[in-house]
């Protein structure tokens, strides 16, 4: 819900809040919302209301009309270009990693893997999804290079929902043992940034993605 005290604004609470709704079907495609009724739901005025639609629709997940806010679910050919887009963002990172940063990023990206694997025994879909973010997140931190930041800032939120959603999913039907397999494929990726070979780097990222079906092999 909704929280005054935190050191977030409120329009940006309330989009992460209804971009997870969005993401996670609880708001259907093509449901109209107003202003007036967002505010009365959530007990806001209608300027952050306004705010996080205009949020979510630079995001593609809303139509902004004279009539109110329409949801705008993202179809599978948008979720695949999406991918697309996070992989060649992933791979720039991933090979200009700064040289003084590299060993620090090896060691968080290891406890990040080992903090999934505990995760996963413990069966807790969030704190998975959490480390799993923060393994991909953390190159992003330390490459010299302004757009790519800007240009994965702009993604940001809406892989962070897309990874938690799909990790809630893939823990309610039980699949353990596909994200044990994912937990090899992030070692793979820690394993080949110790050798220091790019190829070998964009290999194992590649594969990451192609086991989870997120990118064609035909296309990388």
């Amino acid at each position: 819900m909704i929280d005054p005290k935190l050191n977030i604004g409120l329009g940006e609470q309330l989009t992460d809040i209804l971009r997870m709704k969005i993401v996670s079907g609880q708001l259907e495609n093509g449901l109209k919302l107003t202003e007036t009724a967002i505010a009365s739901e959530y007990g806001l005025s209608r300027a952050p209301v306004r705010e996080a639609f205009r949020n979510l629709e630079y995001e593609g997940l809303m139509d902004i009309t004279k009539q109110g806010a329409v949801i705008r679910v993202l179809t599978e050919k948008e979720v695949n270009e999406f991918y697309n887009v996070r992989y060649m963002l992933e791979s720039f990172a991933l090979s200009h990693i700064l040289p003084e940063a590299r060993d620090s990023v090896i060691r968080f990206m290891e406890t990040s893997v080992d903090r999934m694997e505990l995760a996963l025994g413990h069966k807790d879909a969030d704190e998975f999804a959490a480390q799993d973010i923060a393994f991909h997140t953390k190159p992003f931190e330390v490459i010299d290079h302004k757009f790519i930041k800007l240009f994965w800032a702009n993604i940001d939120k809406l892989c962070r929902a897309i990874l938690v959603v799909g990790t809630r999913r893939q823990f309610d039907k039980g699949e353990f043992e596909y994200k044990r397999q994912v937990v090899g494929k992030h070692r793979q990726i820690v394993a080949a940034l110790k050798d220091g070979n790019n190829e070998e780097i964009l290999a194992a990222l590649r594969n990451h993605f192609h086991y989870n079906s997120w990118i064609d092999k035909k296309e990388f």
